[in-house]
């Protein structure tokens, strides 16, 4: 397959980019909306140079035509035209955006998030800590996505993650995050499967919201209780 990971940052997409062999990858750059497009290019082509001093070699990336630099944002008609040229079968989300129908419908099959919440119950934000203060499994779904928030009907796996380790809502929150590079190639392998079907994500939940600091508070001093 031609794998896509869509991101802001090349160090975040890099990790992606290693755990997957096997097929055809592309790291797929769009500028930060935080940021303009220069200060965007020249914050990754710094990321670049430090992982080339680290051992790595990425410019052979952008050599093989696998490293691409977007001029705009994801949903730009450019952007959207590069992608459909790129004859890409599934996007890897690793960018801080919703994307849009066009930018979606670019990628054959769609494209998957690893979202750190089990669905369909837990949309949203803060999933991790609303499902710590209601009792619930903590754990990773993977989905492809839509438009809308964490809606996507087609949902790979979700799987229940172990978090005791954890010494606060921040780290393990990082841990979760950090598993795509785990579980995004569990997904591709899924997907290679000819009679591979999918759980429904009906929508059913609710969605979540960024917790307070003060419930987040009460969530870490359960992370700590577990030790």
């Amino acid at each position: 397959m031609r794998i896509g990971i869509l991101a802001h940052s090349f160090s975040s997409a890099f990790e992606i980019y290693k755990a997957i062999p096997g097929h055809e990858v592309f790291i797929i750059l769009s500028p930060s909306p935080h940021r303009s497009a220069w200060t965007s290019y020249l914050a990754n082509l710094a990321r670049i140079v430090r992982t080339t001093l680290n051992g790595f070699k990425p410019l052979q990336l952008f050599a093989n035509g696998r490293l691409i630099f977007l001029r705009g944002p994801l949903h730009d008609p450019k952007s959207v035209d590069t992608l459909k040229k790129l004859g890409l079968d599934v996007g890897l989300h690793k960018a801080g955006v919703i994307y849009r129908d066009v930018t979606i419908a670019a990628f054959r099959l769609g494209i998957l998030n690893h979202h750190i919440g089990i669905l369909p119950a837990y949309r949203g934000r803060s999933v991790l800590e609303w499902s710590i203060l209601q009792g619930d499994p903590v754990g990773v779904t993977v989905f492809f996505i839509d438009t809308g928030i964490d809606t996507g009907s087609r949902i790979l796996f979700s799987e229940e993650v172990d978090i005791s380790e954890c010494k606060s809502v921040t780290e393990a929150k990082q841990y979760l995050f950090n598993l795509d590079k785990v579980f995004f190639p569990r997904a591709l392998t899924l997907l290679d499967e000819a009679d591979q079907s999918f759980q429904l994500n009906d929508a059913s939940g609710r969605r979540y919201f960024v917790m307070s600091k003060l419930f987040t508070g009460v969530v870490d001093q359960l992370v700590k209780a577990k030790q």
